[in-house]
């Protein structure tokens, strides 16, 4: 019997309230399907996803069980979210072990029986089973962790039963948290797991390291593993002229949608007619997007792309860039990645990102990209990675060789993945 991985993406925490009995997985770069696509699609072996309705059949996913009736995450109680708001309010004061006690109820206070019965009966029909977290949301892990030994009961003496939690920092940096809150979540998790083949692992490289020491745990760098699910490269939309292409990912405020207009001004300018543009913008929280959105397309030389596209889609609109500009903000991204990193990768593209931020602080240290302090650096930089291309595409090829290397360690050297 092959090996088995199953990974819980039940998709955001937002919509598991009671009632909602819509799909929560979507297809789009950023979406937790595409990550979820790409880990099956490595794994040379059965693949099953666990998670509320799915969108589609899915590339790399073998059998899909839902959960849609099984979690639901419930609102936490108003005395929870005072706690919590003076745990933020105080740090980082309380940035230690007193802190990270005072929201430990929002990590260890909730699980899924039915979840629990779910796994117990796959692990229990397969010897070698990997369970896949890949984002560890409290009623996954917490499930997980809390039935650890139940799981390695079902699993045999002779059988091999596997965990592995990956989070992002965003959850932590959105409520303005120290990471050694979650630090502190970590060994609480590897003490109740005991014997467990469990490891942990963050898709930004920096951040692996600082909750490695935070946490006193070997906290992997794991990455989204390269594309092969059909939201793969695909031949670009737009047939160029040889004249360089400028990829802008700003959709959202918090990812630049606001700079978008004077960045490509301030690259007119300093590059005259000399290059093209693309900028993806999207409405979601800005009243004002009509106006960006019109005054970009009566800009010439630049091309307007909206946002929620399928991946397979939105590859193909940068597929042929020579350069994809990240102008995100840095408080928001600071230990935080980006899909759009991974996918420009995929395609040998450099980048350009703020210094500062988790994917950006990673581009610098590979030379994959340059990062800037301030806006006015971006024409600059822009003209050195088009005369450069060789140095960025040599480090590129480098950086995807340390890229599937992390991947193929994180879930072990003679696990079955490509």
């Amino acid at each position: 019997m092959k090996p088995l991985l199953i990974a819980i993406e039940p998709g955001p925490t937002h919509v598991l309230r009671a009632g909602f009995t819509g799909p929560t997985l979507q297809h789009g770069v950023g979406h937790w399907t595409e990550a979820v696509e790409r880990f099956g699609a490595a794994w040379e072996g059965e693949t099953l996803l666990i998670g509320n309705a799915a969108p589609e059949a899915l590339v790399g996913i073998s059998r899909f069980r839902s959960t849609s009736t099984i979690l639901e995450d419930r609102e936490r109680p108003i005395w929870l979210k005072a706690r919590s708001r003076i745990v933020r309010l105080l740090d980082p004061l309380l940035a230690g072990e007193s802190g990270s006690r005072m929201v430990q109820d929002e990590w260890d206070g909730t699980a899924s029986p039915a979840l629990a019965e779910l796994l117990l009966e796959e692990v229990g029909s397969h010897p070698d089973t990997t369970i896949f977290i890949p984002t560890a949301i409290p009623i996954t892990a917490e499930t997980v962790i809390r039935n650890i030994e139940a799981l390695r009961h079902a699993a045999g003496p002779a059988g091999r039963l596997r965990l592995r939690i990956r989070f992002s920092s965003q959850g932590h940096e959105r409520r303005g948290l120290h990471p050694s809150y979650f630090a502190l979540q970590l060994a609480r998790w590897s003490e109740r797991a005991g014997v467990t083949d469990l490891r942990f692992g963050t898709e930004v490289e920096s951040m692996a390291a600082r909750y490695s020491q935070e946490s006193g745990l070997d906290v992997a760098w794991v990455p989204w593993p390269s594309e092969v699910t059909n939201c793969s490269p695909q031949r670009p939309l737009s047939g160029g002229d040889g004249t360089p292409h400028v990829y802008i990912y700003a959709s959202r405020p918090e990812q630049g949608s606001g700079q978008s207009a004077a960045i490509i001004g301030a690259l007119r300018d300093a590059h005259q007619d000399r290059l093209r543009y693309t900028v993806q913008i999207g409405s979601k929280g800005r009243s004002d997007a009509p106006k960006l959105i019109s005054a970009l397309e009566q800009t010439p030389s630049v091309k307007v792309s909206g946002s929620g596209l399928h991946p397979a889609e939105l590859h193909a609109q940068f597929a042929d860039a020579s350069v994809i500009l990240l102008p995100y903000d840095v408080r928001r991204y600071k230990g935080r990645g980006s899909a759009l990193m991974w996918g420009a990768l995929d395609h040998g593209i450099p980048l350009i990102a703020p210094a500062g931020t988790g994917f950006g602080d990673d581009i610098a240290r590979h030379e994959i990209g340059l990062t800037y302090r301030h806006q006015r650096e971006i024409p600059a930089l822009v003209g050195r990675i088009l005369t450069e291309r060789a140095r960025f595409h040599a480090a590129i090829a480098r950086y995807q060789e340390h890229r599937a290397a992390a991947v193929r360690a994180y879930f072990g050297e003679d696990e079955q993945l490509a």
